[in-house]
């Protein structure tokens, strides 16, 4: 088992307040994550039931497979942000309830993901398709407004992120099926960089995120 940072933060929200479970890992090779590379496998699973597919230059068929994206860099961090479905319970329709849930913890690893992207040099990878514009240019046929700031996911990479962190965090990613709550949402992030980091120096640029 990889060492990993895992705490937990509390997060006063306007009309709540949720205890979020952050965990991270930190690889000196990004060799090692060479072998969740699943292009051919995710690329059809994002064509047979993505909505995105072909409609956002962030997704398939326009991203980049992760070998391409990763070959500049010689280190990773993956983060985890997780809270519990009970802090949402107040909204009845479950589906608005997860994506409630989904908007905070994506917001706040996207911020700490490109907080760790700007002090290593890195590049991240980011939780779901870029939310930069609305909609994406490429519905109309028109290049990437913002190609310096957009970021793909790692699954739009053709990254096993399951897999990934139930080996690496322990932590398996549950899903919103059949109008049923899980127990908790998740959102993964990816950098990778070449800056040497170690486990105090994430803790304190993540802390840095959430005292803002």
């Amino acid at each position: 088992m990889t060492d990993i940072l895992c705490t937990t933060v509390q997060r006063r929200l306007a009309n709540r307040t949720i205890s979020i479970q952050i965990k991270g890992c930190l690889f000196a090779s990004v060799d090692i994550l060479q072998g969740y590379y699943e292009g051919t496998t995710i690329k059809d699973a994002c064509k047979a039931g993505c909505p995105n597919y072909k409609k956002k230059w962030s997704c398939p068929p326009y991203s980049k497979p992760f070998p391409k994206i990763s070959s500049p860099y010689l280190s990773a961090c993956l983060l985890c942000f997780s809270t519990k479905m009970r802090f949402y319970s107040d909204i009845k329709n479950t589906y608005l309830a997860v994506k409630a849930a989904n908007v905070t913890l994506k917001s706040l690893i996207e911020r700490c993901a490109r907080h760790i992207e700007d002090y290593t040099a890195g590049y991240a990878l980011l939780s779901g398709s870029c939310r930069l514009c609305k909609p994406c240019r490429c519905k109309s046929g028109l290049p990437c407004q913002h190609p310096d700031k957009m970021r793909y996911s790692m699954e739009a990479t053709y990254l096993n992120v399951q897999q990934m962190c139930l080996d690496f965090l322990d932590h398996r990613l549950l899903w919103y099926e059949n109008k049923r709550l899980p127990e908790y949402t998740s959102v993964v992030s990816l950098i990778l960089h070449n800056r040497h980091i170690e486990y105090n120096n994430l803790t304190n640029l993540i802390d840095e995120v959430f005292i803002e």
